[in-house]
């Protein structure tokens, strides 16, 4: 009741906000916008307003003020520019989004409170609540356990758009909360041009400065082809240090990578676009902290940035590959996509069991160092095809199909016993953790869009998709002399998991009316789902063998509107998230990790997204968000009760920014900058130990920057993080290690200089 009276007040005060601006002109009979493109660009075109942005959300080009979807868009330059080139480096520029960090190289991403956590113990982990894609090919797998998120490098990007709610109908699996589109600059065959960038930085009490080089070249070969490459190297400096072992800066990372891509234009309705996207990341360290004295109530104490690894060194090696072709061409009325895609994620990692099994590799070895090595690699091959038309002179019509084939393979050890002090291998203690046997996930779906023009102000999208997935699994044997002392096991060699077939099927939906009140205000109701696929837990003692797909429904009415000639925009929505069948991290009486289904939960919320620009040379922004995220029913097996939130959720959260250029002498223009970002208290993973979680207090982090432009150069002077906050991401009670935590990064002050040509 409260968030239909809370939308009926916005819908109605930006109603009056546009009769007002148009004097009640178009009270009776508003101008509708028409189909007609030189109108609708006519409508969109101030000469001092602010910019107009397309996106792609609905798998079509649309101004974002159309699109009857919550949707964000990062610009890519601005994160190049302050070097902000990891997702907890800028998550909080989304309203909804949140993002924490794990163990194996995982990072859980939840979009408007859609998540139970990452598993406590190690894996499995349930399949991700938020889907990955790069230039509309799915990214990453759909089942269980891959919850691994690419930081990719926005020198190759064009601009990230965030989806807010359900995507099941257009993006299929793992997108209950919502999407992240990543979206790579296509080239041009209007000319030669091209960019270098050169930079470096600096973190409060790190270890050495870091630095970045990017550079990118189109080239038109033909009238019709053209090219455009692009490549960067760059080291983040480490700030967080080792004082057992002596070593600073543990965290320092090395990332480089490249963009390659074509496009060509046979003829004005046909082209094709080839690209691959390669990116190499490899960090010597994990960015988590050990407070002193580790904190077992309340707030951490945070001081200088430590940790304490007994296992001697850790290192994460990351390689992230996106292959695509996409191919276009218009028969007649009708307009053909084909999108073919591959995409391979490899991680080779390492993380620090000691504090869960370090007594035992004491008492066997002599040792208390207990790393673990872990692989990991998916590989997706996807293949989609679709047709858009009109049908007659009221309805459009969007019409697909979709395949994917996606092998997880997942080796969870050895463990090792180590010398801490000298990093010296005693013992193999084999791969005693069967968590994840080799699998195969098949999927077939359909799918199918409609939008009905009831008036040319009033439109009714209408939108279904039915997916059937196959699982396969290989057989597969334990190996390790010692696993008898750590899970019963018998004598090395164990066969554990038999082959298997597991077939499931989910049918999603979309409805989706709008009302254009003028041509530049839109108010919208929706109804969507979205679905995780099940899975198995082969291989797992005492566990059920299947756990089943799980379920969102959102049901939001928002409103999108221009006032004052461009110069004001506004984006609401009210929402509410039912969660059903929820998939969840689970322990077996034996401690061992897998995922079951139990429980369910809701999101209700309120999100205000604001864009001013009352002169042409300053632009201000802010958002606001109210959040309530919250179990409904008991799970099993763990401590969660009705009324208890969901994690790394907060209840209030938002973003202020302004940027303003002015003229200096000459050619010489100068800008400054600045964002402020407020992060409300949150509580983090539900335990299996207890029903106490931590808790994560509330933070704000400021940006700043300052430079200036003279022809084709630009200096950027950013500092991020200016107050050297210790904003708590995620971490503590719960976690797998209930002594570290993950922070935001501390002030980090960095020049970047760029010529374009």
């Amino acid at each position: 009741m409260k968030l239909t009276l809370a939308v009926a007040v916005t819908c109605f005060a930006l109603g009056g906000l546009a009769l007002a601006e148009d004097g009640g002109k178009n009270a009776s009979a508003p101008t509708a916008v028409t189909p007609d493109a030189n109108s609708q660009e006519n409508s969109r075109s101030p000469s001092a307003g602010l910019e107009e942005i397309v996106v792609s959300a609905q798998k079509r080009d649309e101004h974002l003020q159309d699109v009857p979807i919550p949707v964000s868009v990062i610009g890519a330059d601005a994160l190049t520019g302050n070097n902000q080139v990891k997702l907890t480096d800028y998550y909080t520029q989304v309203p909804g989004l949140s993002v924490a960090p794990g163990l194996t190289s995982t990072q859980t991403l939840a979009i408007r409170g859609i998540t139970t956590g990452a598993v406590a113990s190690g894996p499995p982990d349930p399949a991700p609540t938020v889907g990955i894609v790069v230039d509309d090919v799915p990214f990453g797998g759909t089942g269980g356990g891959d919850t691994l998120v690419p930081d990719f490098d926005p020198g190759d990007l064009a601009r990230i758009e965030v989806l807010r709610g359900p995507q099941g109908t257009l993006y299929g699996a793992s997108s209950l909360g919502g999407l992240i589109k990543y979206v790579t600059i296509d080239p041009s065959t209007d000319k030669v041009s091209g960019r270098v960038e050169a930079g470096t930085d600096s973190v409060h009490n790190g270890a050495e400065s870091g630095y970045t080089f990017r550079g990118s070249v189109n080239l038109p070969i033909t009238s019709d082809f053209a090219i455009r490459a692009s490549a960067f190297t760059r080291q983040d400096p480490g700030y967080i240090n080792d004082p057992v072992l002596g070593l600073r800066g543990v965290n320092e990372d090395h990332a480089s990578g490249g963009h390659l891509v074509a496009l060509w234009r046979p003829s004005d309705t046909a082209s094709l676009k080839v690209s691959a996207l390669v990116q190499h990341i490899y960090d010597n360290g994990t960015s988590d902290v050990t407070p002193i004295p580790a904190p077992i109530l309340g707030v951490p104490v945070l001081g200088d940035l430590q940790q304490y690894h007994a296992a001697g060194s850790v290192f994460d090696d990351t390689v992230a590959q996106a292959y695509s072709a996409k191919f276009t061409d218009k028969i007649g009325s009708v307009e053909l996509t084909s999108l073919t895609g591959y995409n391979r994620y490899a991680v080779h990692d390492s993380q620090d069991f000691t504090s869960i099994l370090g007594s035992i590799t004491q008492s066997l070895f002599g040792v208390i160092g207990t790393p673990i090595r872990v692989d990991i690699a998916n590989n997706r091959f996807t293949q989609e095809l679709r047709f858009a038309a009109p049908l007659g002179e009221k309805f459009d019509a969007l019409v697909g199909v979709f395949y994917s084939h996606e092998v997880d393979r997942y080796r969870y050890g050895p463990f090792l016993a180590s010398d801490p002090t000298t990093g010296t291998v005693v013992s193999n203690l084999g791969s005693i953790n069967p968590l994840f046997a080799p699998a195969i996930y098949s999927e077939y779906a359909a799918f199918a869009d409609l939008t009905y023009h009831i008036t040319d102000r009033f439109d009714v999208q209408v939108g279904g998709r039915e997916s059937e997935y196959k699982i396969v699994g290989e057989s597969q044997t334990i190996t390790g002399d010692v696993s008898t002392a750590f899970y019963g096991y018998p004598s090395a060699n164990y066969p554990y998991v038999s082959d298997y077939t597991l077939k499931q099927n989910a049918f999603t939906y979309l409805l989706t009316p709008s009302f254009k009140i003028s041509p530049d205000l839109m108010i919208y109701s929706r109804l969507a789902s979205g679905f995780r696929v099940g899975g198995t837990n082969a291989g797992t003692p005492d566990a059920p063998f299947v756990y089943k797909p799980d379920k969102t429904q959102d049901y939001e009415i928002g409103a999108k509107g221009d006032f004052y000639e461009h110069m004001l925009s506004v984006d609401t929505s009210v929402y509410y998230i039912d969660w059903k069948n929820i998939q969840l991290p689970l322990l077996t009486p034996m401690s061992i990790s897998y995922v079951g289904n139990g429980g369910a939960a809701k999101s209700e919320g309120v999100e205000v997204t604001v864009q001013a620009k009352p002169i042409s040379s300053l632009t201000l922004s802010a958002w606001i968000a109210w959040s309530e995220a919250e179990l409904t029913q008991a799970v099993p097996s763990i401590f969660g009760y009705p009324g208890d939130r969901l994690p790394n959720t907060p209840r209030v959260s938002g973003n202020f920014s302004l940027n303003e250029d002015f003229p200096i002498v000459a050619n010489i223009v100068g800008f400054v900058g600045g964002m402020v970002s407020y992060v409300g208290d949150r509580e983090d993973i539900f335990s299996t130990a207890s029903p106490q979680r931590q808790y994560l207090p509330p933070y704000a982090k400021t940006d700043l920057r300052t430079g200036i432009k003279y022809d084709n150069w630009s200096a950027n002077l950013y500092v991020n993080n200016a107050a050297d906050k210790r904003g708590v991401i995620t971490g503590g009670i719960g976690n797998a290690n209930p002594s570290s935590f993950y922070l935001i990064q501390p002030r980090t002050v960095g020049l970047t200089l760029s010529k374009s040509f």
